[in-house]
């Protein structure tokens, strides 16, 4: 016998519009997304139109309160400026009812181009964001490496640290 969630099997992969797939669910049951949508017209998606207002309404409808959504994207750069399609996506998750837990930095490999006239853009933002309060929060905790000689303040209160590049 097979588990249904609203209209799909569970532990299946279905290749469909996004869309049409969450209509597809009922509400309040998807435990998690991460995902990379398509922004500003980088890529050709042989006809795939992104209604991004609605995935996102769509996205509000069935997610269950308390957990996440990683949304990672970023920006075009045309004609020396910044489209900042990220954060406009941002503030309109905000605008619906979406908090935004978390900001957070994807370091690209590689960059796609170079620019002559400012740096190259070698990031992805990626956004999290929750309806409600978080539930759970598992923070990575791996030593890291710090570069410079550091200072620390002496001053108790201040919480800073200041560091000098050799």
């Amino acid at each position: 016998m097979f588990m249904k969630l609203g209209e799909f099997e569970i532990n299946n992969i279905y290749n469909v519009d996004c869309l049409v797939g969450m209509k597809g669910l009922p509400s309040e049951c998807v435990d998690l997304v991460v995902t990379s949508p398509p922004y500003d017209d980088l890529r050709n998606y042989n006809g795939y139109s992104f209604d991004f207002e609605n995935i996102v309404k769509e996205l509000y409808r069935v997610m269950k309160k308390g957990v996440v959504i990683v949304w990672v994207v970023g920006d075009k750069i045309k004609n020396g400026d910044r489209t900042l399609t990220s954060f406009k996506q941002c503030l309109y998750f905000q605008d619906i009812g979406f908090n935004v837990h978390d900001v957070m930095i994807y370091q690209k490999k590689n960059t796609p181009f170079m620019r002559s006239n400012a740096y190259t853009n070698c990031y992805e933002f990626m956004f999290v964001f929750s309806k409600e309060k978080v539930n759970t929060f598992n923070p990575l905790k791996t030593k890291t490496a710090r570069h410079g000689i550091e200072k620390l303040v002496s001053n108790k209160k201040a919480k800073t640290i200041w560091t000098i590049a050799a």
